[in-house]
């Protein structure tokens, strides 16, 4: 007896199913032994399982295809279901549906980094046809899929990579101040951000960054937390017999005596003048000494204090020339809404050892945080107003947050006195954010410490991070996606006008890294198939020098004399993602806007030839009325029907009825009417030609469409003057007919697609189309009987094809004659 009989037995038992290694190994037609089989099922007795459970159990492990496979069976009632409660199936089935969902979730992070990876390598982002395709069916087949491209691909580039680097690394003097932090690159795999740290000539020293300025000491519970408590131990009688434990924070100096007499006259008489002193020695204890006029109102003081400026910090919006807004006030009584944020207020009741109850924009000063800023530093640490400075932008920052402190204009601007790489340490270190010197030199190659993308960056990272706040790679990795950087992407370019967008997007698909001049890009428009009478315009439009100029202060270029280049950092890598896109919307709308220019050039020249043309035909038609009426006197009177119809079509080459036309022509597409345009019409061919026409509308309520008005009465009225002179050529035209038949239809042409439709159809008595006529008008071709060029019908089918609609030539009418039929869609 062979195996092979017993597997396929097997394949099909509805037992296998709760044996999920079973299920596993005969899936798919897959192949093995009687001996592994067995084993399943052994490992299947000695962890016996129910059905669901076991389904539930190969749905962790990611086998979606095979639940699929168990849920087919219970669907077609097959001997799965018997095993298997109804609601069990339906619940599993839920969640297969959830379970799919966050591992294609998973999968495109994952393959997201991956992709980052592979760039940060040298090598183009990680491309897996067919791996979400895998994720579908089964994860531990797509995770193969993400090691093969890790271990076969990245892992040796990365390797190549490193040796390169570090042999640069190599060459460097030993005293490099930054050797360190490139080694620290090199082994987070951060090689962008190692190269950029190579190739950079700054030498920045550590020694006046924040791990310079030493912190106040803790506050001590024994001084108490409130104001009444706090302030007796300041006192000179009360500090001479202070424990010397507490002396640290008691004996303040000349400057700390000022505030604490300057707080206790506070909290004794609040009152313009205390609160005025207050803020005044505020600023000398940051070294300033000015004085701000003091405004009593809703219940507190409103003043100003200044000192907050060091060279050494980046420039947040508490750094104003005119110093921050302070607001002098108890715990019940906050800042009024139009005062201008960010502000600090210093709470002068209440609790001092917590800042709560604290409004948006708005950072609360208590004294237990004043008093330590004027504690005894550790001997050998600085003291003064600028380390005071430093502790106090300490406290007041966090609580603002990088929202709050982020504003583009007045906001964060790193290098500022400092470089951008210290400059950023500030910044984390003002934001009580902890990161390591690689987290640091990632952030300033990815963001190239942009004053708009760092904020935005940043504020992302800290919303992810707990307590206590510390910035890692692993923070990083969360928010190296795409749809980050397209946000990032986003913001960035929005601001730009159109020809700013244009440019910049040139400059970065076509010459990264590169430098270029301003002539090489009016040169590249040939690339992104900018129309030939249009290119000098798009030139003129995109004033190249004005958008390089623009693009530089925003900080997307660098500029070198008259040359200009793309940024080396990740933020240059960002926007030349895109670049190819950027260009291609901003030229299209650039272009846009020389049609709409050129329209409107053509509009005024045409109202300027209707005027001269108008006024030339009025006198012509004045000549020939004059004549007419000298003639009306020698016709007889049968005569005098010809001669009234002549003065009504001379009348009618008069300039204002050019002058409506062209209005018609320039009016917008809008609802109407579509009986009363036709009745217009025939109205005015009946009576220019003498002719019969029967108007027989159906259901009218219903016959409206959404047109330009002239263009249907003059398409329709072309057919009916064809109508009209089609009779002219029969001996008996007196009794010929005109027949116009308006009705709804609910399929449109050659029985299209079901939607609601209008025809108009024009039939005439006269002697009709031949085959060969009609063959030659359905493909476009023109003639004429009556010597007028034959260009009526063309001409109504175009106006008719604006509107959306179309014109038929039908075989024949039952009067004898024509019979055309004009579709347009109905409202």
């Amino acid at each position: 007896m062979t195996t092979e009989p017993l597997l396929s037995v097997l394949a099909e038992w509805p037992g296998r199913w709760r044996h999920p290694g079973l299920a596993d190994a005969l899936s798919g037609g897959g192949t093995g032994t009687l001996d592994e089989a067995a084993a399943h099922v052994l490992a299947g007795l000695a962890d016996p399982l129910t059905t669901t459970e076991s389904i539930e159990r190969l749905l962790e492990q990611g086998h979606f295809e095979l639940v699929d496979e168990f849920l087919a069976e219970c669907a077609a009632d097959g001997p799965a279901l018997q095993d298997t409660d109804p609601v069990d199936a339906a619940r599993i089935r839920d969640a297969l549906a959830a379970a799919r969902l966050a591992a294609r979730a998973e999968a495109e992070r994952d393959l997201a980094l991956l992709g980052e990876r592979a760039i940060r390598a040298g090598l183009g982002s990680a491309s897996l046809p067919g791996f979400l395709d895998e994720v579908n069916l089964r994860t531990s087949r797509a995770a193969a899929l993400l090691d093969r491209e890790r271990e076969k691909r990245i892992v040796p580039a990365e390797r190549s990579l490193r040796t390169r680097l570090e042999r640069r690394l190599a060459e460097l003097p030993d005293d490099r101040v930054d050797r360190k932090a490139v080694e620290d690159c090199l082994s987070a795999g951060e090689f962008p951000a190692a190269l950029l740290l190579l190739e950079s000539s700054h030498t920045e020293q550590e020694n006046g960054g924040p791990a310079a300025v030493p912190r106040p000491p803790l506050w001590d519970p024994a001084l108490g937390s409130r104001l009444e408590e706090i302030l007796p131990h300041y006192s000179e009688e009360a500090a001479a017999r202070t424990d010397h434990r507490l002396r640290r924070f008691t004996d303040v100096g000349e400057t700390g005596g000022e505030a604490a007499r300057a707080l206790n006259d506070l909290v004794t008489r609040p009152e313009p003048t205390t609160a005025g002193a207050f803020a005044r020695a505020l600023g000398h204890l940051l070294g300033e000494d000015v004085r701000f006029p003091v405004t009593a109102r809703d219940g507190g003081f409103c003043t100003a204090f200044v000192g907050l400026n060091d060279a050494r910090l980046p420039r947040t919006t508490l750094h104003r020339d005119t110093g921050a807004v302070l607001w002098i006030a108890d715990e019940d009584t906050p800042p009024p809404d139009d005062l201008l944020r960010p502000l600090v207020w210093f709470r002068t009741t209440g609790p001092q050892r917590e800042p709560t109850g604290r409004p948006d924009g708005v950072a609360v000063l208590t004294a237990t945080d004043l008093l330590r800023l004027l504690a005894r530093p550790a001997p050998g640490t600085p003291a003064g107003p600028a380390t005071r400075r430093v502790n106090l932008l300490r406290l007041l920052v966090p609580q603002l947050g990088i929202e709050g402190i982020s504003d583009p204009d007045k906001g964060i601007t790193l290098g500022r006195g400092v470089p951008p790489r210290e400059g950023l340490a500030w910044l984390l270190d003002l934001l009580a954010v902890s990161a390591e010197a690689v987290v640091m030199d990632t952030l300033h190659y990815e963001t190239g410490a942009h004053p708009v993308i760092l904020p935005r960056l940043l504020g992302d990272l800290l919303s992810r991070l707990p307590s206590p706040r510390t910035l890692t790679l692993t923070a990083l990795a969360a928010v190296r996606n795409r749809r980050t950087r397209d946000d990032l992407r986003a913001v960035l370019t929005a601001p730009l006008r159109l020809n700013e967008g244009a440019v910049l997007g040139m400059a970065y698909a076509l010459h990264q890294h590169v430098p270029f001049r301003a002539a090489d890009l009016a040169a590249d428009m040939t690339f992104f198939d900018v129309p030939a009478e249009f290119a000098a315009e798009t030139v003129r439009l995109l004033d190249v020098e004005a958008a390089l100029a623009q693009l530089a202060s925003h900080g997307l270029l660098s500029a070198d004399g008259d040359t200009w280049a793309t940024l080396p950092s990740g933020l240059g890598r960002l926007l030349a993602e895109d670049a190819e896109e950027l260009v291609g919307s901003s030229l299209r709308a650039l272009l846009e806007r020389v049609e709409q220019a050129d329209a409107h050039a053509r509009i005024a020249l045409t109202d300027q030839a209707m005027t001269v043309i108008g006024h030339r035909n009025d006198n012509r038609v004045a000549s020939i009325l004059d004549d007419l009426s000298r003639l009306e006197g020698s016709l007889p009177p049968e005569a005098r029907d010809v001669l009234d119809r002549l003065r009504d079509r001379a009348s009618q080459f008069r300039g204002e009825h050019y002058q409506d036309a062209v209005a018609g022509f320039l009016r917008p597409a809008e609802p109407g009417d579509l009986v009363q345009t036709v009745q217009e019409v025939t109205t005015a061919v009946q009576h220019e030609y003498g002719v019969q026409i029967d108007v027989w509308p159906s259901a009218p309520e219903l016959l409206r469409v959404h047109a330009v008005k002239a263009y249907v009465k003059i398409a329709v009225e072309n057919l009916l003057m064809n109508a009209a002179q089609a009779l002219g050529t029969v001996e008996d035209h007196a009794e010929g007919r005109i027949v116009v038949r308006l009705q709804s239809a609910d399929r449109g042409p050659d029985g299209g697609e079901p939607a609601p439709w209008c025809t108009v159809d024009v039939e005439d008595s006269g002697p009709g189309l031949t085959e060969d006529e009609r063959a030659a008008l359905r493909v476009g071709r023109t003639f004429s009987r009556n010597g007028s060029g034959g260009s009526g019908l063309a001409l109504a089918r175009e106006l008719v094809r604006e509107c959306r609609g179309t014109i038929e030539i039908l075989e024949g009418s039952p009067l004898g004659g024509a019979h055309l039929r004009v579709w347009l869609p109905r409202v």
